[in-house]
């Protein structure tokens, strides 16, 4: 019994993030409100505050699920890659504009958590945890490639900081203004930037066919 209950809280939560998520893509950070939440989720106000005490308190524990959820993603990507360095950098970038992470509820929401993380000291420190990982992790893809292959004097860290910030770019350029970029085009500039150190290994990427870029974005 204490098993189903202990299971009916944690989908509830799970129900309440997603509708917080819902809620910040379509309203913004500062105009969420409990009631949008709870519109949102179908549920009452009551039942909100009975999970989440404030605002806030939901706010921060739905950056920290979508956080959680990412590094999820990221970590059995690199797994299915498993020690080719090559299909660890690929896994990387499939994962950022895949369709379980470059949604248009979700890159809202990482905007909105990312504007928020210059005034919000918990918000920055989750963002630089983040951050650090994920450019430790190219860093460490890029190292192995480089050994194997034998490329030398690459930059290593340039390289990785790079990365992020192309990656970060995209998620930017896609969550204001997606007719203009688009997943493709991102991945193809992605494959285009590791080509300029890894020439053997990352030739540029063909340009799709109008179908099959309908096919992908869909």
């Amino acid at each position: 019994m204490a098993g189903s209950r202990a299971n009916v809280k944690h989908l509830r939560r799970e129900q309440l993030i997603e509708a917080t998520m819902k809620t910040i893509a379509r309203f913004g950070y500062a105009r969420t409100t409990m009631a949008h939440v709870a519109q949102a989720a179908g549920l009452s106000q009551g039942i909100v505050n009975f999970y989440f005490k404030t605002k806030e308190a939901l706010l921060y524990e739905t950056f920290v699920h979508l956080a959680q959820e990412y590094e999820a993603l990221l970590e059995r990507a690199l797994e299915r890659a498993g020690s080719d360095p090559v299909a660890g950098l690929v896994a990387m970038i499939e994962t950022d504009l895949g369709r379980e992470v470059c949604t248009p509820t979700k890159i809202p929401v990482w905007l909105a958590f990312w504007a928020e993380s210059r005034c919000r000291p918990k918000y920055r420190d989750l963002y630089r945890k983040l951050t650090e990982q994920y450019s430790r992790q190219v860093h460490d893809l890029c190292g192995k490639l480089a050994a194997q292959r034998g490329y030398e004097g690459l930059d290593l860290e340039m390289i990785s900081i790079g990365f992020v910030a192309l990656i970060d770019g995209f998620w930017v350029s896609i969550g204001i203004a997606p007719d203009a970029v688009g997943r493709e085009k991102a991945r193809k500039a992605c494959h285009a930037y590791f080509a300029g150190f890894f020439p053997a290994e990352f030739t540029p990427m063909l340009a799709p066919t109008v179908g099959e870029e309908n096919r992908r974005a869909g």
